[in-house]
């Protein structure tokens, strides 16, 4: 459950959850912020008056917003994502120790990642992306190598079965892969088929597996399993997620470890 008070935050979350799922009852915001049906339809009643939302029935409806509308308006989403994101890999960054081999799979956290590597010794990065390849070459002096592979038209991300058994074939300390979204069973979605082999291809060959995500979709049809949450290491996700996709997360296996920044960090158990 959600247990910061602060009516400001509270409402700025309400605004975001009702945002992602068009309707949500005073009954669930109830049980989601962990507050009475009279606090929430309290805050229902302001987000109303200020026109984030509309009530109906027990139920709120997100009503679309101009940027700058008012204080309570958070930044956009773009600004949003970006920033996060490289909370995301700066916190990733963190994991991973010199003279390790690691495999880092596609996806705009993970690239993000390079940077906060500079002053890692003796790194040895195995990658799938081509331009997260020529990032490496700017900004460390370390060992690169691409699984190979298959490269889509317009794509610079390698996928195919010669990136799978590249992967397959190498000796990886930690895999570090981006997840789009979270099913009810818990298990970790890529978005299409071809990029989830290459991630179950790392996550079998590596000794420890982290997973980021920023905002993961609980959605059986968003994507593609590469993983259940029960068999990842670390996960690594913003604190913008919706409360059922963090029970979700808790309830395979994963416990929160910290929350810093905005972040989330989930530890196996």
């Amino acid at each position: 459950m959600l247990t910061n008070k602060s009516s400001l935050k509270r409402r700025l979350q309400i605004v975001e959850l009702v945002r992602k799922r068009g309707e949500v009852s005073v009954d669930e915001l109830s049980q989601a912020f962990d507050v009475s049906s009279v606090t929430i339809r309290s805050d229902l009643t302001y987000l109303e008056q200020q026109r984030y939302l509309l009530r109906s029935f027990g139920k709120a409806r997100y009503l679309a917003q101009k940027p700058g509308d008012d204080i309570l308006v958070p930044a956009s989403d773009g600004a949003t994502r970006k920033a996060s994101e490289m909370v995301l890999a700066r916190f990733a960054a963190e994991r991973i120790g010199d003279s390790e081999a690691v495999m880092l799979g596609a996806g705009e956290i993970a690239h993000k990642m390079i940077p906060f590597l500079a002053d890692r010794a003796n790194l040895s990065l195995l990658v799938q992306d081509v331009a997260v390849a020529a990032t490496i070459q700017r900004f460390l002096h370390c060992e690169v190598l691409l699984t190979g592979g298959q490269l889509e038209h317009g794509s610079t991300i390698m996928t195919g079965p010669d990136a799978e058994a590249a992967v397959a074939r190498r000796s990886i300390d930690l895999c570090v892969l981006q997840a789009c979204g979270v099913d009810r069973e818990g298990n970790l979605l890529a978005m299409d088929s071809a990029l989830a082999r290459v991630a179950q291809a790392a996550r079998r060959a590596a000794k420890r597996t982290m997973v980021l995500a920023f905002q993961p979709v609980l959605d059986e049809r968003s994507g593609e399993v590469f993983a259940s949450a029960k068999d990842i290491d670390t996960l690594f996700i913003d604190d913008g997620i919706d409360p059922p996709t963090m029970e979700t997360v808790m309830r395979n296996g994963l416990r929160l470890h910290r929350r810093d920044t905005g972040i989330l960090e989930f530890r196996a158990t």
